[in-house]
């Protein structure tokens, strides 16, 4: 438990942060008396913000013991401590809002149950907003999504932004009727991203907000390796059919959702499961129960428990190193965040808001990531107007290579210099107030994080 030394009656004792946070600089402590609001006091930028959101990860509901709560989302701690904080460093302001777009699967209601929302809500009453920033919601029923009810979703509604040839996923375009969402209708996913054509639907709340404080958990990725300050930024977008997560096929064929040495029974799976999910309920489940027993026989683990990682894991999707799209499109959403202007459309040359992202590693996740984390202890915060120098750092401390990430190793290819130019090799990194010059070099491996089923082999750091 990180511990609380913050005191309104006595004097503030000199911060063991005393740094200027800049893109160059990497902020991070850990341990059984790491100063949580000291930490987060340090690290909220100055200035007279009057709309200010806090995106946590709020991915989904824990369904098992063996995926828990507190390694799958933001800790309801750090959220609280930095809600206290800003509301001391910033006390008037138009508003606070803290929101995701969770899965469209989510049970939102559970998963604030599980998280405490409750009593956060009771706690601020009306000076902080708690949202899902969903446009709408399904219902998982024995694998079929089923809509649900109608939900009132961002209060500033949605706007489109315009990125058109300056997206990544420009230069894979010419493959665009491949661009796949699963669960999502494929004509959904093509009507936003075609040749010269790239359109993100933003939610409203994150284009008015003048202060961004994201709060990644610290977990593996079956698609990208790691989810960290980088990745949490999908859950900015209102329509997540507009997010490229694959290209249908193998590598051999220009696809990247299997890899060339993948039973190939996963991809008529695949194409099956894409023609009838969201159909006819009947026909889904008749497959799915096919699927199952094809599952038993051929023995093929789909559930990420630590005995099973070993085994016959099922590849789909993208899930694994040779995934060309994901890192294309988060790189889409973070020029979104910070360049995209408050009406929407074209973005603009000039930074719009500022933005802050302080990890939660106090529990991280490892294994078959990001739904389906295996609980790791840390007690790790880690800080940065950069999100790619977080990102960098988390994958030093699980033991990964980031050169063989792609999300982290085309840092040079991000369009954008305030970012791109910072070295991995020589950013500065700042622990209890003392600063070392040599980036990712200077950091420990925490802990050696069990990789995501396909990333098995290709990641891991030499020991």
């Amino acid at each position: 438990m990180a511990k609380n030394r913050s005191n309104s009656l006595a004097p503030a004792p000199p911060t063991p942060y005393p740094s200027r946070m800049t893109d160059d600089l990497l902020r991070w402590d850990m341990g059984p008396d790491l100063p949580l609001h000291d930490f987060i006091r340090s690290c909220l930028p100055d200035g007279s913000f009057q709309r200010i959101l806090l995106k946590p990860n709020w991915v989904k509901q824990a369904e098992s013991t063996d995926f828990p709560i507190e390694a799958l989302v933001t800790s309801s701690e750090v959220i609280e401590a930095v809600l206290d904080e800003c509301l001391k460093k910033y006390p008037n302001p138009e508003w606070i809002r803290v929101g995701d777009v969770p899965l469209q699967s989510c049970d939102f209601e559970l998963l604030s149950a599980q998280v405490g929302l409750g009593r956060l809500r009771t706690k601020y009453g009306t000076r902080v907003e708690f949202l899902d920033l969903r446009r709408e919601r399904w219902k998982l029923k024995g694998g079929f999504l089923e809509l649900g009810d109608a939900i009132g979703g961002d209060p500033s509604g949605y706007r489109e932004v315009v990125l058109d040839h300056q997206s990544l996923l420009e230069e894979v375009s010419h493959r665009a009727s491949t661009f796949r969402v699963s669960d999502y209708d494929p004509q959904d996913t093509t009507s936003s991203h075609r040749c010269g054509i790239h359109r993100y639907l933003i939610a409203g709340s994150v284009l008015d907000a003048d202060l961004i404080i994201n709060l990644p958990k610290m977990k593996t990725h079956q698609k990208s390796g790691i989810t960290g300050a980088l990745k949490n930024l999908v859950g900015i977008n209102g329509s997540k059919a507009c997010l490229v997560h694959h290209q249908v096929g193998f590598p051999s064929a220009g696809g990247d959702e299997f890899p060339d040495g993948a039973n190939r029974l996963f991809f008529w799976q695949a194409r099956l499961r894409e023609k009838l999910q969201k159909g006819s309920p009947f026909f889904f489940r008749a497959a799915k129960a096919i699927w199952e027993i094809l599952k038993r026989l051929c023995r093929i683990q789909t559930i990420g428990t630590r005995n099973n990682l070993e085994g016959n894991f099922y590849l789909g999707s993208g899930s694994w190193h040779g995934n060309d799209s994901v890192w294309r499109m988060v790189y889409d959403l973070n020029r979104i965040i910070r360049f995209a202007p408050r009406k929407g459309g074209a973005l603009s040359s000039e930074i719009q808001r500022t933005l802050i992202s302080i990890m939660d590693g106090l529990w991280a996740g490892e294994g078959n990531g990001p739904l389906q984390p295996i609980p790791v202890h840390l007690g790790v915060l880690l800080a940065s107007s950069n999100s790619f120098l977080i990102d960098l750092a988390i994958s030093k401390m699980m033991g990964f290579d980031y050169r063989k990430i792609r999300l982290l190793s085309s840092q040079s290819r991000y369009p954008d210099p305030h970012w791109a130019r910072v070295s991995p090799e020589n950013f500065r990194v700042e622990k209890g107030g003392k600063i070392d010059t040599h980036g990712v070099q200077s950091l420990p491996v925490l802990h050696r994080f069990i990789p995501p089923p396909g990333w098995r082999g290709h990641v891991e750091l030499t020991p």
